[in-house]
């Protein structure tokens, strides 16, 4: 054994404390890697604020989309986005930090939001007019959807900000929870799609922006 060596495995060696230094100085910046997925969030928000002013268009009767289906935009928007974000997983799947534990919940976490999102969007095309016997409008069930869906945006926020440790997205959270109870207030109102535009925006596309100028640009 050459006196390298035994440098090198003495407790004290320098090269074991600089390979230890090195780890550590990786797990750090592990820990504090940035979130790569505000791409994700841009895309919804831009997606859902575009088709719920398309709806409020439509209910009002503006031209020159008077008379489409008002669930038009909706089933566009949804299919855009869910197809976008597959293809984007190609791109944001290589990029430094993207396999840290911030970044692993975030995917989860939002990735389950929009499932449920979906499946609760599908269940009221399917039930929101068996409750007309009770006196409850064919459409009304649908007004639910903006409280509950910044509801759980809200949930997912804050998630999100714990396990990347960014504690200013707690106030995307903050105002998630404050969209999903004003959108109770106009849940008989047209105006509901127009607070649903602006909350999609603010609470989705924004944090998405802001995201995506503290991503890295290398990919690995």
């Amino acid at each position: 054994m050459s006196t390298s060596d035994e440098d090198y495995l003495k407790p004290g060696g320098s090269a074991l404390a600089s390979d230890l230094a090195y780890v550590r100085s990786l797990a750090e910046e592990g820990r504090d890697a940035p979130l790569v997925g505000g791409v994700y969030y841009v895309i919804w928000g831009g997606l859902m604020a575009a088709a719920s002013l398309c709806a409020y268009l439509i209910l009002t009767g503006v031209a020159p989309i008077r008379g489409v289906p008002v669930i038009a935009p909706w089933i566009v928007a949804g299919l855009i986005g869910w197809c976008a974000c597959l293809l984007m997983r190609r791109i944001t799947g290589p990029k430094p930090g993207a396999l840290t534990m911030g970044n692993r919940t975030a995917q989860a976490v939002w990735f389950s939001v929009g499932i449920f999102v979906t499946a609760f969007w599908v269940g009221l095309m399917i039930v929101h007019d068996d409750f007309t016997q009770y006196g409850v409008p064919r459409y009304f069930l649908f007004s639910l959807m903006f409280p509950i869906s910044f509801g759980v945006y809200g949930v997912a926020f804050y998630a999100t900000a714990t396990a990347a440790r960014l504690s200013w997205l707690k106030g995307f959270a903050l105002l998630s929870w404050g969209f999903s109870v004003a959108a109770l207030f106009l849940m008989t109102s047209n105006y509901q799609f127009l607070l649903g535009a602006a909350g999609c925006f603010l609470c989705a596309g924004l944090p998405g922006l802001l995201l995506m100028r503290q991503e890295p640009k290398d990919i690995v």
